[in-house]
């Protein structure tokens, strides 16, 4: 009975350790977690960007945190036109020349004019820095705009292109028929 009672107890034990051991493994000497005070998640309707910037100045901590929000939403913004255009040319079997590929990207890009700081929160770091978080916001209507005003571009400049070679043809038979 007595060895029944010192095996629990060493078991028990060895549990706690093992527990305890796996829990001081998880964060390492010297880290610490930090809790971003502004931190959104694109959703169905809208794109959005986080960013952090430290500074002595409140001012520039605050513009660096913006421009890093934008710069995350333009990141995004280029994987959505290539992925757009890839899509296109396997739906459509159709290709878009250069030129509006390049406009489809410069328009989309632009709409970040239209980005609005949706969250701002600035904390006085123990070093005397100023330490910004700010999230950015575009609703993703506006680039889907923006997106089809360049396809609707690409298609009047490409009846543009088929009227001009129909003149073009049509003038040339009118002079035949002259002869």
């Amino acid at each position: 009975m007595k060895f029944y009672s010192i095996l629990t107890v060493v078991a028990m034990t060895a549990a706690l350790t093992c527990c305890s051991a796996a829990k001081k493994n998880k964060t390492n000497k010297g880290e610490q977690e930090i809790t971003q005070l502004c931190n959104y998640y694109t959703d169905e309707t809208t794109f959005y960007g986080n960013g952090i910037a430290e500074s002595t100045d409140m001012q520039m901590a605050k513009d660096k945190a913006t421009t890093s929000a934008r710069a995350q939403i333009s990141s995004t913004l280029n994987i959505a036109v290539e992925n757009f255009v890839k899509r296109y040319r396997t739906d459509t079997n159709d290709t878009l020349d250069q030129k509006t590929e390049d406009r489809l990207q410069t328009l989309t890009i632009q709409t970040l004019a239209n980005s609005t700081v949706c969250c701002e929160r600035i904390v006085r770091a123990e070093n005397g820095k100023y330490r910004a978080y700010v999230s950015v916001s575009l609703p993703k209507a506006v680039v889907a705009d923006a997106a089809k005003k360049a396809m609707a571009e690409q298609k009047e400049a490409t009846l543009d292109d088929r009227a001009g070679a129909f003149d073009k043809i049509v003038e040339q038979e009118i002079v035949k028929a002259g002869k």
